[in-house]
């Protein structure tokens, strides 16, 4: 299993993360990438599409 974290400091809310993200795991609210309950595939799609690296994926 995965866990994905928006830094929502860096976050400037472009949307590319959930426009990329397979299972569309992204929202933007308010401005910031919110990560919703989905199960995440580990592919880092998302860490790749930020350009302000603002997410992590990390396995656990």
């Amino acid at each position: 299993m995965f866990v994905v974290t928006v830094d929502s400091g860096l976050c400037q809310g472009c949307g590319e993360c959930a426009k990329g993200c397979p299972v569309q795991m992204f929202t933007v609210l308010n401005g910031k990438a919110q990560v919703s309950e989905d199960e995440c595939l580990g592919c880092q799609s998302c860490v790749s599409l930020c350009t302000v690296g603002a997410i992590s994926v990390d396995e656990y």
